[in-house]
């Protein structure tokens, strides 16, 4: 129940945070310690949607994405992909 968009932004941010890592400017520093813990919050949604709570999951997911517009859109999109089939596929249980 994983969208592409949602593993596409994970490596996405996961380059963001290694290549801040490596840096030894202060600047790069404040960045990693600004992403690591939306980072971590995305894996632990993504661990949860694994786990068979997607509409949990995906929620998380999409606060840890929210953060970084315009590029975090790509989780934000795929996080909404996600809890629009689970409301669709709830639609379509009660019919």
């Amino acid at each position: 129940m994983i969208n592409p968009l949602m593993m596409i932004w994970i490596a996405i941010q996961l380059l963001i945070v290694l290549f801040t890592i490596n840096s030894h400017e202060d600047e790069s520093l404040i960045i990693f310690w600004i992403t690591l813990p939306f980072l971590i919050l995305n894996c632990i949604g993504i661990i949860i949607i694994l786990l068979g709570k997607p509409k949990t999951g995906s929620t998380l997911f999409l606060i840890g994405s929210i953060l970084f517009v315009p590029i975090g859109l790509i989780g934000v999109m795929g996080a909404r992909k996600v809890l629009n089939k689970i409301k669709e596929d709830k639609f379509l249980e009660t019919l």
